[in-house]
Order: C-alpha cells, then structure tokens, then sequence
C-alpha cells in the first residue's frame, strides 16, 4: 500500500462501501482484503498444483487479487504505418483507436499475453517477433499505400480518476519495424 495509487483505491472502495450501508476504514478493509487473499491464494495454489509445471513453457504466470489496481506506469501499444513520402502515420493507439479494421483484428486476437512490459520478461521474445512479423503481413495486405510498419511501446503515466494529472509525455520503451519488401 505504498503506492499513492493503492491508497487512493483503496479511500474509493472505502466510499463505495459507505454509500451502501457498509461502515469500515481503509486500514480495516486492506486488512481483510489482504487476510481473504491469502486464504483464497491457499486454495487457488492447491487446485492449480498439478499445473505449474506448464506455466513457463506456456507463458501462463499471472497472478491475480481482489482489489487489484493499476500500473502507475503501462506500456500503450501504438502501430504505424510509413508511405511512400517516408512519414509514419499512426494505425492503432491502444485501446482500441485507429483504422477500425485493424482494431477489429487487434481486439480479436487480444495479443496482451504475447508481451506485458509490467511482467516477468523485461523485453518480448521470440514469440512477439512472430507475432509482429504475422501482423506486417497482414497491414500490408489490408493497406496498399504502407511501405513500412512499426511496433511500439510507450510508457504512459495513469492517475486515479480522483486525480487527474496533466498530460506527460509518452516515452518509447521499445520498438519493432518491418518492411514491405520483406515479405516479396
């Protein structure tokens, strides 16, 4: 609970609870929360026991809580396309904004377990390589006029709704091109 963002979630479900009828502090309600977790990660780690030794090798490692909050910090996936005149236009913004056709496929094929920047793997592997690889052939059968594409991550800054900070700049923390020619 040291993140101010834990705390402020906390303060809000505190309110929530107030406005049905439920009395409680933020410090009692995280420490229920907290001793219900850990009698439920009992029984989670009991049932999934006889998996775990498929969880590397499938890249089936997430965790899970009650009361989860978000990273102060996410990567956001932004693609682009570059044309003829050498200019990289944006494609996709994550969450969902961009060519509605590219949104469509990128919402079906919901690729966040490819890579999660806030994981355990600090930079995407083989896996994400083909995925993007996948996804260029795809950009350049649906868009003609693009001669190159990007993949990117930014790093965005997220605030509680309560507070809303002013808008930083986003910085890449990681890239992948691919180009037209490469796929004759």
């Amino acid at each position: 609970m040291n993140r101010t963002v834990a705390q402020d979630e906390a303060q809000r479900w505190v309110d929530i609870l107030a406005s049905v009828g439920v009395e409680t502090d933020r410090k009692t309600l995280v420490a229920e929360v907290l001793r219900v977790s850990r009698k439920t990660g009992k029984a989670r780690n009991q049932a999934i026991k006889a998996w775990r030794k498929f969880e590397r090798p499938l890249g089936m490692g997430q965790r899970w809580a009650l009361f989860t909050f978000t990273d102060p910090y996410p990567g956001r996936m932004v693609i682009e396309g570059m044309g003829a005149d050498g200019a990289w236009g944006e494609l996709y913004r994550a969450p969902a904004r961009g060519e509605p056709d590219l949104v469509d496929l990128l919402n079906y094929r919901r690729m966040r377990g490819l890579w999660d920047d806030a994981g355990d793997r600090p930079y995407p592997g083989k896996l994400f390589g083909r995925w993007v690889t996948w996804l260029g052939g795809r950009i350049f059968s649906m868009y003609p006029d693009v001669d190159a594409m990007r993949i990117r991550f930014d790093r965005v800054e997220v605030s509680p709704p309560t507070k809303r900070l002013p808008a930083a700049a986003e910085e890449t923390v990681y890239q992948q091109e691919r180009y037209r020619e490469d796929y004759r």
